[in-house]
């Protein structure tokens, strides 16, 4: 319960601009196509 409530109070607090929420970092997810277009190392 207690957990839940500092949760709330806390979106509360960046709702109402008193607190700025972190911000998300982006995940690169490596995909074929980049690594079709590295030339390959001997």
């Amino acid at each position: 319960m207690k957990a839940r409530l500092n949760y709330v109070m806390w979106r509360l607090a960046v709702a109402l601009g008193l607190i700025e929420a972190p911000r998300m970092q982006p995940i690169r997810v490596p995909t074929e196509r980049t690594d079709a277009s590295r030339p390959r190392r001997r």
